[in-house]
């Protein structure tokens, strides 16, 4: 069933799960198996920090080689009569993102090129149609460059260690990476774009509607957030307990609301 940005990548951007990793052949050895693991780890960190744009959906995707299928994934959202415009700018957004992107063996430029100019001409007024004009200037760029290096070369100019360096910010265990993401990274805006537009998805799930509104008012309300805002916090908890009283988030975010109200004393 594909209802929130195709539940595959909605359980991706909301819970941070990852598939198993594929094994490159069954007789691997385990050393084999790590660095294979690890080169995936690489692979997704160098992609992502090129683009923070991209939802752990489309970074797997990258990492693991499996751009065709993300993209087709994505593409069913697209074409889902039920989800919303902003649902469906999204889903092009990514598609876009995944094939540009200088970490993906599965690059195409073109592709890439194709997916944005195709996004500024059905959703003129998107809420991502600034990044979308700035995606389409940096492929133009590109193309000016008289040396374009594989994906293959630019991973072994890595830092690896650096890119696998774990962050010890003893986060709220409730936070999604993307949302831990969204605060190392000031990037709070954009996730909260993200997660109202899967949010305001009257197609998506009422758990997946209340499990947006929830990861953002865990965002608000963590102490390690330079944004940080308890009294939007509090709407968010508020919002969940009003509108869908019956999902599994509904207890959390009462206990969220005492946590931030006793913050007040």
């Amino acid at each position: 069933m594909i209802k929130a940005i195709l539940t595959a990548a909605a359980v991706a951007i909301l819970t941070g799960c990852a598939a198993a990793t594929p094994l490159l052949i069954a007789e691997a050895g385990g050393h084999q198996v790590a660095r294979y693991d690890e080169n995936i780890k690489v692979r997704a960190a160098a992609a992502l920090h090129e683009e923070p744009d991209l939802l752990t959906f489309s970074v797997q995707a990258i990492s693991r080689g499996k751009t065709e299928q993300a993209a087709s994934t994505y593409m069913q959202g697209y074409s889902d009569p039920d989800y919303s415009s902003n649902m469906k700018s999204l889903a092009l957004y990514q598609i876009a993102l995944l094939y540009m992107n200088r970490f993906n063996d599965q690059r195409d430029d073109q592709k890439a090129l194709s997916y944005l100019k195709q996004h500024r001409i059905e959703f003129p007024d998107s809420r991502l149609k600034e990044k979308v004009i700035k995606r389409i200037q940096i492929i133009e760029t590109r193309q000016s460059e008289p040396v374009q290096l594989s994906a293959t070369q630019l991973l072994k100019q890595v830092d690896r260690s650096k890119l696998l360096k774990a962050d010890r910010t003893p986060f709220d265990s409730e936070l999604t990476p993307m949302s831990e993401r969204a605060i190392t990274e000031a990037r709070v805006a954009d996730a909260e774009a993200v997660y109202l537009i899967l949010y305001d998805n009257k197609a998506s799930s009422a758990e997946m509607r209340a499990k947006s509104l929830y990861q953002l008012g865990l965002i608000y309300m963590s102490p390690y957030n330079q944004a940080g805002n308890n009294q939007k916090a509090l709407a968010y908890f508020r919002k969940i307990v009003q509108e869908f009283p019956h999902v599994s988030v509904a207890p959390r975010a009462n206990q969220r609301i005492s946590e931030l109200i006793n913050r007040q004393d």
